[in-house]
């Protein structure tokens, strides 16, 4: 009775116009409990996960070769740069992990060239590093797709491949993922986020790196986005090791400035889309679109939500967090 209310919450968003497409899908102990889909929304109904990708993508991949010993998480981020791009100075003390937890002092937007003008990859990632920093490195946390397109770029040289390949060679083929990827045109059954052909991200920086980005470019459907979850909540297997998976699981932050793991929000982030009645050890991330995953450790749950939220353009998604959050407390009563 309680999940069909939860299902209600989202036929409800279909009708008060705050998205065409919604899915869910979650899991209790390693067996699927529900799944849905609302609106023009299918079982195979494939949608812009938005910064799903800094976990799913960036941050799983970053672990992974440092499993390799391709590079470890207290590296200088300017060494992966100065030598195509010069000193650095300003980045002097930024390591990896301060890119990793979003405490590196990098604003939440680089600066940008005019795209307009031509500017190459080399030319957006210049405006990338050249950004000032807002605070010293580990004195605050600040959200920064900054620093995750570094990120993004820091993997692609560390593994000697582009980011989209590297995750569809260690991420989703060894899960049997086919839906999740980048840069996916072409394919049909892709929900719409704007005028832009269905298949285009919405993030405009990923655009402009040609959809494949460390902050934003992945797509997926619900069960897919589920069956990774749930790999990292029982412990991360095949893709990482239970250390790299429990770091995963855990703030790697101060207290005193945030709450935030190697790729998640952790509780006591308000970016974390928790509900009011998951645990405290609940762990998980949100994207613009309208996507969230949250994994819940004590309650053994991984849970994700898909819509296509940013398609009605008139709306600042204030009443679609306040849904959000109805459903997730529905989802929880029914559940624990």
């Amino acid at each position: 009775m309680r999940l069909a209310k939860a299902d209600a919450l989202l036929a409800g968003g279909v009708s008060d116009h705050l998205y065409t497409h919604a899915a869910y899908a979650l899991m209790r102990q390693g067996e699927p409990v529900a799944s849905g889909e609302f609106g023009a929304a299918t079982p195979e109904t494939i949608f812009d996960l938005a910064s799903l990708t800094k976990p799913m993508a960036t941050a799983t991949v970053l672990l992974q070769l440092v499993e390799d010993g391709k590079l470890h998480l207290r590296q200088s981020v300017h060494r992966f740069f100065e030598e195509e791009y010069g000193a650095l100075p300003h980045l002097s003390g930024v390591e990896v992990r301060h890119l990793l937890t979003h405490t590196s002092g990098l604003p939440p937007i680089p600066r940008w060239p005019k795209i307009g003008a031509g500017a190459t990859r080399r030319e957006m990632i210049h405006g990338v590093l050249t950004t000032p920093t807002l605070r010293p490195p580990g004195t605050g946390y600040t959200y920064s797709d900054a620093g995750y397109i570094l990120l993004g770029e820091i993997v692609s040289r560390a593994a000697d491949l582009p980011l989209d390949t590297v995750f569809a060679d260690r991420v989703a083929s060894p899960l049997g993922l086919s839906s999740l990827g980048f840069v996916p045109r072409g394919r049909p059954g892709i929900a719409p986020t704007g005028p832009e052909p269905p298949g285009i991200v919405h993030d405009p920086r990923a655009i402009d790196l040609s959809g494949v980005a460390g902050h934003a470019g992945l797509f997926g459907k619900a069960s897919d986005v589920l069956a990774y979850a749930e790999t990292i909540r029982t412990g991360g297997g095949p893709l990482l090791s239970r250390a790299a998976a429990a770091r995963m699981a855990q703030s790697q932050i101060a207290a005193s400035i945030g709450a935030q793991s190697y790729g998640w929000f952790c509780a006591g982030n308000d970016y974390l889309p928790q509900g009011d009645l998951f645990s405290d050890q609940a762990f998980g991330h949100s994207g613009f679109t309208g996507a969230a995953i949250l994994i819940d450790p004590t309650f053994e749950v991984s849970l994700v939500l898909l819509t296509n939220r940013v398609v009605n353009q008139s709306e600042d998604g204030s009443r679609f967090l306040r849904l959000r959050r109805l459903w997730l407390n529905a989802v929880a009563a029914s559940l624990l």
